[in-house]
């Protein structure tokens, strides 16, 4: 676009209706709910290309969606002795998931909501549903001082 050159394009939801803009992925601490990672990329960039840079190191487990499933990934999780608890999905050769495999993803999704009720309260209470800001570095700007807020504001509440 000329308006914003850093922005792409991509298609969003069941309709996959077009969408112009920015992602925001983000890690999240279980026990807390504190964001410890987030990563701004243009919104044509697909999940799993940034999945490996949410991880910091220190976790006992990782939970994520379908679409950060990947074998390298479960690998190297294993290797560093980060428990797994990417959610499996159904390929193309597989007409429906084993029954384990199913039981486990309703599992890992109950324990996957704390992200996305984070995602909620940044778009509801911070206004972050849209960007504010041309430009990648603006865009991650914002981002970075939202979640100190959203950080400061969950530490305070968990004190008192």
């Amino acid at each position: 676009s000329p308006h914003d050159h850093d922005a792409n394009w991509t298609r969003q939801g069941h309709s996959r209706r077009l969408f112009f803009g920015y992602k925001l992925h983000i890690g999240v601490d279980q026990g807390s709910g504190l964001i410890r990672s987030r990563c701004v990329t243009p919104a044509k960039t697909y999940e799993s290309e940034v999945a490996d840079a949410l991880v910091i190191g220190d976790e006992r487990a990782v939970y994520a969606d379908k679409a950060y499933e990947k074998k390298e990934r479960r690998a190297a999780l294993k290797a560093r002795g980060v428990k797994d608890r990417i959610q499996h999905r159904r390929h193309k050769y597989i007409a429906r998931l084993p029954h384990w495999q199913s039981v486990r993803n309703r599992l890992i999704g109950r324990i996957r909501g704390g992200v996305e009720r984070t995602f909620a309260v940044l778009k509801r209470v911070y206004g972050l549903d849209r960007m504010r800001y041309r430009g990648l570095a603006a865009n991650r700007l914002h981002v970075d001082l939202i979640a100190i807020a959203f950080n400061l504001r969950r530490a305070a509440a968990g004190l008192t």
